[in-house]
């Protein structure tokens, strides 16, 4: 339910009221509209921006570590966006793990969900558990990760600035500097919202390999990131009933290398950061996405209409090194000696979306008594395209290949995504509400023609023809909830849940005997179709005194699954419909204070999900196993107290563990992995005197060495020998940063 113990607004309070807002009811939006967190019957992780500044959260792994029942990883991917590292993370809540099973978004846009926004700038992050189709739409299987960004003062002048400076174990200096302003420009009406960073995280892997003269050349720094993200907000108040408010987010990312290390089997654990290669070839990763949007709002006499349009771009461009598996397979497979020569990928993908959604919302007596309800259409058009160009390898021409080139292709695809939805709230009897959902819609998609040309594809390429596909269907979702007192829910709740399908690549020739062998061909795999879950929950969530208290038990019944089906022979994988789960687990979770007279906030988290495929599908896996990439469990324990020691002048500390346990991942040649558990130990200590404040920070205290999933490798797989002269797979693994330590400083004025 509450990770944060304060209000959702408390950073802009005087500390000697911060004893009032522990008490005060937390505001989230999850049915798009607002309301306290307790009033809503769903099972919810909410985190202020008050919250986010504590515990020094600024990244992505900072916040998805510490929410029950959520874990992420990289690799394991189901399509071509899960390619390399900046598109490769995949987000898994309550066991429904899977490409485009979390759907993530910005105030009212739906985004990519490897997007992570810099938190300067977020008014809250909202984490809603369960499937949230009715309100979002497709892709919200799983649940929704939402980032709320600030809403310009039309009252007050506000500056932030802060900075901070450290160093990570193994690598070098790290920085991050924003600053944020809120500005009225026509007092209650015209208010203008910017903030502007910089990020850097130092690199801490190395990479080695022949110099040509007989030594090895050592290149350290690898994984290094720079982010320059920027927000402006402007907010009109053109009467006293209607308001307009035009933003712009954005952000700019490069990788000098990639923060990963080998993990080799069969512990599948990190051992060092220094990583053997047999070229010299630096990989980097380039990732720049913007997000510009209008919003209008309209308050009438018992109802109240929004409006919403916006337009995201996105293009990532990162280059991988294949060299020494494509090489072995080449040698080994093919038969030729191409002479080892540097091979490479290029990586290129862009997504564009423009989206229009509209929504009318009326209070309870505006149509019929004990009534309320929200109702909407929406719009999206989805552009999207995957490009791999030929890199000229001479050494391949010289071999005899031609092209002199291992792949060049591209995928482009469009998608029309239209709905009609709504939920009703009736009020039965007194505190007694059923909530009723439905969502309706149409989705068209088009894959352009495709030529795929490489060493691998038939002479003078592979063509694929156009594709067309429509599907429309229903997201149906009820609830039964009653007040418990002022500040108490209990709920029932069944929802649906989809993911729509899509197209695929046709896999190159020397696939097909793979294909025939589970009764496929070529033509049978370059579409697949949606796939559907049911969610039975149950739950209760309270205020007692100063603490947020919810529990909530699921049962998750999926079927139809669109599964990765990896080929033993040819190395490639595409996806199918195929398989039934079952996943059944639960949430506790306490925040607030426990002491009144005790500075003290608490948070607890708890997640339980035991997940088994009951039928395997197409995958090779016995029935009523434990389900790939799902861990058992999920906890987080953490403070904060806060003590005045003089006039305007306090001492804080604050601390956190994270814990998420062992998860199985499939392994490409066949069988299962096994990840190891996450830990993760974080704490700050800080003063806290007139408008600023300085603080001592660690993240990662115990210098955990963390495997955070495989790399989807967009070409063949590294290849170890073994003792008695076979090969095994080297898999390659996003690693945690090492030990961080450093001093920040914050100035309000």
């Amino acid at each position: 339910m509450v990770i944060c113990p304060a209000v959702l607004h408390a950073q802009e309070e005087p500390q000697a009221q911060r004893a009032k807002t522990d008490a005060e009811a937390i505001v989230v939006t999850a049915r798009r509209k607002e309301e306290t967190l307790t009033d809503v019957p769903a099972s919810i992780t909410a985190y202020s921006s008050d919250y986010l500044q504590k515990q020094n959260i600024q990244t992505f792994a900072d916040y998805a570590t510490k929410i029950p029942n959520l874990t992420f990883q990289y690799g394991q991917g189901t399509d071509f966006s899960s390619v390399g590292f900046v598109g490769g993370r995949q987000t898994v809540i309550r066991g429904v793990a899977g490409s485009n099973t979390t759907a993530y978004y910005i105030n009212d846009t739906p985004v990519p969900a490897s997007i992570s926004p810099q938190v300067l700038n977020l008014d809250r992050i909202e984490v809603l558990k369960g499937p949230q189709g009715t309100l979002f739409g497709a892709s919200s299987m799983g649940g929704n990760l939402r980032f709320i960004t600030r809403e310009p003062s039309l009252n007050d002048n506000s500056y932030v600035v802060q900075a901070q400076g450290g160093g990570t174990k193994g690598g070098g200096f790290d920085f991050d500097g924003n600053a944020r302003a809120d500005v009225v420009l026509v007092p209650d009406r015209v208010a203008l919202n910017m903030a502007f960073g910089y990020l850097r995280e130092s690199g801490f892997v190395s990479r080695r390999f022949p110099d040509g003269a007989g030594g090895f050349t050592t290149k350290g720094g690898q994984g290094r990131n720079d982010t320059y993200s920027g927000s402006i907000s402007a907010r009109f108040k053109l009467s006293d009933s209607i308001e307009a408010t035009l933003s712009g987010i954005g952000q700019s990312s490069d990788l000098h290398g990639f923060p990963a290390a080998y993990a080799p089997l069969p512990g599948y654990q990190p051992q060092t950061y220094t990583l053997d290669r047999d070229r010299d070839v630096q990989e980097f990763s380039k990732d720049r996405w913007g997000l510009g949007s209008l919003a209008l709002k309209y308050a009438g006499d018992g109802f109240s209409v929004i409006s919403s349009t916006s337009y995201f771009a996105r293009k990532t461009y990162e280059r991988e090194d294949n060299t020494e598996g494509t090489n072995f397979f080449i040698e080994n497979s093919l038969g030729v000696d191409a002479g080892n020569p540097a091979l490479f990928t290029d990586n290129i993908s862009r997504d564009r979306r423009f989206t229009q959604e509209t929504r009318l919302s009326f209070d309870e007596g505006a149509l019929l008594p004990h009534l309320s309800g929200t109702v909407g259409v929406f719009y999206q058009h989805k552009y999207t395209s995957f490009y791999q160009p030929a890199v000229i390898v001479p050494e391949l021409g010289a071999a005899g290949f031609d092209p002199p080139y291992v792949t060049n292709q591209r995928y482009p695809a469009h998608e029309d995504n239209s709905a009609i939805f709504g939920e009703l709230y009736y009020e039965v009897v007194p505190r007694l509400t059923v909530t009723l959902g439905l969502r309706h819609y149409w989705i068209k998609q088009k894959a352009d023609a495709v030529l795929s040309q490489g060493i691998f594809n038939a002479p003078g390429g592979d063509f694929a023809p156009e594709r067309r596909s429509r599907q429309q269907g229903f997201v149906p979702k009820a609830v039964a909830s009653y007040k418990i007192g002022t500040d108490g829910t209990i709920y029932a709740s069944a929802a649906k849940g989809f993911r729509v399908g899509g197209s695929q690549g046709r896999l190159p020739d020397f696939c097909s005997g793979d294909l025939a062998a589970i009764g496929r061909t070529q033509d049978d795999v370059q579409e697949y179709k949606s796939d559907t879950l049911w969610s039975y929950e149950v739950g209760a969530k309270n205020r007692f005194g100063r603490l947020n208290v919810s529990a909530a038990a699921f049962q998750i019944d999926w079927s139809n699954i669109q599964q990765q089906v990896a080929l033993p022979t040819c190395t490639f994988s595409f996806i199918a419909n195929a398989g039934k789960a079952r996943i059944r687990g639960g949430e506790l979770e306490i925040s607030g204070r426990p002491v009144a007279e005790l500075p003290l906030t608490i948070q607890l988290g708890l997640g339980y999900t035991n997940g088994k495929l009951i039928d395997p599908g197409l995958i090779n896996q016995a029935p009523d196993t434990r389900l790939v990439q799902v861990p058992e469990w999920t906890a987080t324990v953490g403070a904060n107290y806060e003590h005045e020691i003089g006039a305007n002048m306090s001492l804080f500390v604050s601390g956190d563990y994270s814990y998420t346990s062992s998860v199985k991942v499939a392994n490409s040649a066949g069988g299962f992995l096994t990840r190891h558990p996450f830990n993760f130990v974080n704490a700050n200590l800080g003063l806290r005197f007139g408008s600023s404040e300085i603080m001592l920070f660690g993240k990662n205290l115990l210098d955990k060495r963390l495997n955070l999933g495989d790399l989807y490798s967009s070409g063949f797989e590294r290849q170890e020998i073994l003792a008695d002269g076979s090969a095994q797979r080297l898999p390659r693994a996003a690693v945690s940063r090492p030990r961080q330590l450093g001093v920040q400083y914050r100035l309000k004025f």
